[in-house]
């Protein structure tokens, strides 16, 4: 195997071709559809309010993604490689530094290999390591029985020893999604890491911006306790992925499992979701992780824009909206949303229709809170609450981080509407009260499961199904998976 150590800079453009196909086309698309896997909904706290009077309500826009239409949790591994879905490129960049010896690297050797067969012919999949350097095993291969042995074989050599350098590595896993001369239509880094690292939040920034121009996304493994929590949260927050947790290593195959079939079920690319409100309306607040454009004031239209959509997934807009008072009795139009988006099996660009929010204006207004727009509400506030809980840990303020998870499971235990959901919040909240009891307890794995739920929360989306080691019945993963992760994540359980 030749080694390109310290040679990432420089240009690979080695990547295997695929059938022409399957390429994506680097042309416009000519062909907008109407509908596609995407579906929107909207739904009001209240479905009536009282006229003549001004109104400040929640309400909530969603996206729905398709699920697979077969059984996938049911069918056979042989069955599931033959599945008619989009291809991918992916680049496993590990950390092999000297921490990472022994069990730890063998358990993450064990789970490439079931990456590696998972993998479709026409996938295409690039093994970089680092410590304090970096140096690419394989160049961007097809999973074709060559290329799976090829892989396998440069994982056998994998050994480790030395320091750690994130920076080095992905600058290097970058590097060879930069330089694709073909790409599939979808496209990932995953970073494994056990380590520290001194590198910068503005270094970061960087490296994600070269991946999303690059056309893949960039995903963040922290492996055991001593990982750097806080450089990896960074990556959460610019690449718009989660951060996933590996608590107990033994799950790391189950957790690349869920990840790598997430990415092969993407249905929808570039969603752009636009909110208009109307009747006089103002959007006075929008809660989402994903970045959002006005275009202009607070009684103007907002485009957000989410990456993807795996299929089955949801993502919950919570918008805060301020209805002016009004004497016409009956239905009255209080926003109109509509997305366009990149239509990933049909390679089409689908603008939807508009999809419209009613309430009733009458004099005497009935009605409870919308059980969905509550939970989505709830899920809001969890989020907020851990993220300060989070600050307040960071800074050694470990009795104003109870105070904060003490009102907000305590707002979750007094609400009327009791479901699975708000239940499956509650246990985070109080699975965070038990990470931060103390300095210790925070160190050694409470910041990273914190960060974990927080990041999983905030956007709707997980990467396995392994909950943590903890006494409150933890089930909140079971709410962002779908059934192409489940499927796998059962699969690798017994490879």
């Amino acid at each position: 195997m030749t080694s390109e150590r310290a040679r990432c800079r420089h240009a690979f453009q080695d990547d295997e071709g695929i059938e022409v196909a399957k390429v994506v086309d680097s042309q416009p698309e000519e062909e907008v559809l109407s509908s596609g896997p995407l579906s929107i909904s909207t739904r009001l706290e209240y479905t009536s309010l009282k006229k003549d009077e001004m109104h400040n309500v929640f309400g909530l826009v969603s996206l729905q993604a398709a699920e697979a239409a077969a059984d996938l949790e049911n069918i056979s591994a042989d069955l599931a490689k033959n599945d008619d879905r989009t291809a991918v490129d992916i680049v496993c960049v590990l950390d092999r530094s000297g921490s990472m010896d022994g069990e730890k690297l063998q358990l993450v050797k064990d789970a490439v290999a079931f990456v590696i067969s998972e993998m479709q012919p026409n996938d295409r999949l690039s093994i970089v390591s680092f410590d304090h350097g970096a140096e690419r095993l394989t160049p961007l291969k097809k999973m074709t029985m060559n290329g799976k042995d090829a892989s396998q074989q440069a994982m056998v050599q994998l050994y480790s020893g030395g320091g750690t350098s994130i920076t080095n590595g992905l600058d290097c896993g970058i590097a060879v999604m930069e330089q694709r001369r073909q790409r599939n239509p979808v496209g990932a880094v995953f970073l494994l890491t056990d380590g520290q690292d001194s590198t910068s939040r503005d270094q970061m920034q960087q490296l994600v911006q070269r991946a999303r121009a690059s056309h893949c996304s960039l995903y963040a493994f922290g492996f055991g306790e001593d990982h750097d929590t806080t450089l990896l949260n960074t990556v959460a927050e610019y690449a718009q992925t989660p951060f996933t947790y590996v608590e107990r290593l033994d799950t790391i195959r189950n957790v690349f499992a869920g990840a790598v079939n997430g990415l092969m079920s993407v249905a929808a690319q570039g969603i752009e979701l636009r909110i208009v409100p109307e009747s006089g309306c103002t959007l006075s607040s929008i809660h989402t992780p994903f970045t959002y454009t006005r275009e202009g004031g607070e009684d103007s239209a907002a485009v957000v824009q989410i990456p993807d959509a795996f299929e089955g997934e949801r993502r919950d807009i919570v918008i805060e909206l301020r209805v002016p008072a009004g004497s016409v009795d009956g239905s009255v139009a209080l926003l109109r949303a509509s997305t366009r988006y990149h239509a990933v099996r049909d390679k089409a660009t689908v603008q939807t229709p508009d999809v419209h929010l009613h309430a009733e204006r009458t004099a005497e207004p009935e009605g409870e809170p919308d059980a969905e727009v509550v939970e989505q509400r709830q899920r809001i506030e969890v989020t907020n609450t851990l993220e300060s809980a989070i600050a307040q840990g960071e800074e050694g303020h470990f009795a104003k981080a109870q105070q904060v998870l003490s009102l907000r499971a305590e707002a979750l235990r007094k609400s009327p509407a009791q479901t699975d959901v708000s239940r499956a919040l509650l246990a985070e909240v109080e699975d965070a009260q038990d990470r931060l009891r103390d300095s210790q307890t925070w160190s050694h794995g409470g910041l990273a499961e914190v960060s974990n739920a927080m990041w999983m929360h905030k956007q709707q989306r997980c990467t396995n199904t392994d909950e943590s080691s903890s006494s409150h019945a933890k089930c909140s993963k079971q709410l962002y998976t779908n059934h192409r992760q489940r499927a796998s994540i059962k699969r690798s359980s017994m490879f």
